[in-house]
């Protein structure tokens, strides 16, 4: 996570996955005024891969979303985020709030909130996942002799920096986040592709074969990529 200096805000990074790219943008000023650094996303189908390099600290989600909407990003976020997500949108009925928590939310506001509405549950959002997580810590997965830092996009296999292609090294972050948990072709293809996996193409084993070698070639002995056959993949740790 970014790194904590001062007030809650200054230096940490909020990914705003909005559509209406005005509302967006009045947003973004708001919260920047307060110290905040706002990363617009105005795409549902763009919300998990800009979530993975960005690395925020909070993310505030929509739910009618182009491409994909609220839940669904929501629920696929949560298979590497950790941190808070405010549900900020125009959905106002019990239905939709108590859909929101069962995908992952922390929070649910209904537009129109004032910005200084906002502004003091982001804040609050922050200031108790900062204290639960430790002020200040980047956050590093570890698995075996690999470590990844997906705040710098570095991974180093026995203190060794180790060069990765975009899609590797977010392949390695889903399997790393989900240690010994089966991550399904599907799920690889609609996270990290954007598309839906048509039961045939061979593009994702060749790429994860070519990742699993390059980590044995640089010293990883006691973590594996396996294939699971006919469901995906899983990274163990011996």
């Amino acid at each position: 996570m970014n790194q904590q200096k001062g007030n809650i805000s200054q230096f940490s990074t909020i990914m705003l996955v909005e559509d209406d790219q005005v509302f967006s943008s009045l947003m973004k000023t708001y919260l920047e005024k307060s110290s905040y650094v706002v990363e617009q996303v105005f795409r549902g189908d763009q919300a998990y891969r800009t979530q993975i390099k960005t690395q925020p600290d909070l993310i505030i989600l929509d739910i009618g979303l182009p491409g994909k909407d609220g839940y669904k990003v929501c629920h696929e976020l949560r298979s590497t985020y950790k941190g808070p997500i405010l549900f900020l949108t125009s959905h106002a009925s019990e239905a939709e709030h108590l859909a929101a928590f069962n995908v992952g939310a922390d929070d649910y506001l209904v537009k129109p909130a004032s910005p200084q509405v906002v502004l003091a549950h982001v804040d609050a959002l922050l200031r108790r996942y900062k204290e639960q997580v430790g002020s200040g810590k980047r956050q590093t997965l570890e698995v075996g002799e690999i470590t990844l830092t997906p705040a710098e996009q570095k991974c180093a296999i026995n203190g060794s920096e180790v060069t990765l292609s975009n899609f590797e090294f977010e392949l390695l972050t889903l399997l790393m986040y989900n240690v010994g948990k089966v991550i399904t072709r599907d799920n690889i293809y609609k996270l990290l592709l954007g598309r839906e996996y048509d039961g045939s193409e061979r593009s994702v084993d060749v790429r994860v074969s070519r990742l699993r070698d390059k980590l044995v070639s640089q010293g990883a002995e006691n973590a594996h990529i396996k294939t699971i056959w006919g469901k995906g993949y899983l990274l163990s740790a011996d």
